[in-house]
């Protein structure tokens, strides 16, 4: 792996208002330690780290311009990166780690699957997932390398990469052996939708028997029209209705609306 020189700079103040000033000119507050090392803060070139950034070099050796204790040059690796939890773009902190180059250190290499796309996706339609994309190797400064490349062109639906099937050479894989790093699974089924009625259904469902009880329903508004016919006087009979057969009057029989005849009246004595 190459050393990428980046510039830096001792700190010369502290606390929340030297840093917000400081990423505000253009630096980037770090710290540098390591191994019997008293940590350093430091600060770094906000717009040389993000150039490197952008070309993804975060993971190589980093040689920060500085004397170290031991009055070599302070060579490091990147432990952590902070970033504004708004603005992703926006670096808050850096922790740099001393590397010795004859000490190992453990790091995190990027996986990069090649062969692609694998058998199980071309022919078979499966699906293929990529669950590792960072393996941790421990090895020499100088044999850390850049990525590690995992061939899947001969997958088929069901076969999978496991971190045991995966040699780096000089360096010793620290995560577990059973961890996937690639798997081609089948495709998940659709959901079944629910039928869409038909044309044949939609008629049915428009010609279908009224309630019942409508008709009566609908038989009973002329009926209240009548009603309301015959109670309003001198109303008009309507043509073409049939009178309902009444009884006979009787013979001599009296208005109803007469009154009737008193005692006097009685044997036509009253004139005497």
């Amino acid at each position: 792996m190459d050393i990428v020189k980046l510039k830096a700079r001792p700190r010369s103040g502290s606390g929340k208002s030297y840093t917000r000033k400081a990423r505000v000119q253009g630096w980037i507050p770090a710290i540098y330690y390591g191994h019997n090392r008293q940590p350093k803060t430091i600060e770094i070139d906000a717009l040389e780290f993000t150039q490197l950034v952008r070309a993804k070099k975060t993971r190589n050796l980093f040689n920060l311009g500085l004397t170290d204790e031991g009055g070599g040059e302070a060579v490091a690796i990147i432990k952590e990166i902070q970033r504004d939890i708004i603005d992703r773009k926006k670096f808050l902190h850096i922790d740099f780690q001393r590397v010795a180059m004859d000490e190992k250190v453990t790091v995190g290499v990027p996986v990069e699957l090649t062969g692609l796309p694998p058998i199980g996706v071309k022919e078979m339609g499966g699906v293929l997932q990529h669950p590792a994309k960072i393996i941790r190797v421990e090895c020499l400064p100088a044999n850390i390398p850049d990525k590690i490349l995992v061939d899947v062109s001969m997958l088929k639906i069901g076969d999978s990469v496991h971190v045991r099937d995966i040699v780096v050479t000089n360096a010793v894989i620290k995560d577990s052996p059973d961890e996937v790093v690639a798997v081609v699974i089948v495709p998940t089924a659709e959901e079944v939708k629910a039928p869409e009625p038909t044309a044949e259904g939609a008629e049915g469902a428009e010609g279908a028997a009224p309630a019942e009880g409508a008709e009566g329903a609908e038989g009973a508004a002329p009926a209240a029209e009548g009603a309301e016919g015959a109670a309003k006087p001198g109303a008009p009979a309507k043509p073409g209705a049939a009178a309902k057969p009444g009884a006979p009057a009787k013979p001599g029989a009296a208005p109803a609306g007469d009154a009737k005849p008193g005692k006097d009246a009685k044997g036509g004595k009253g004139g005497k």
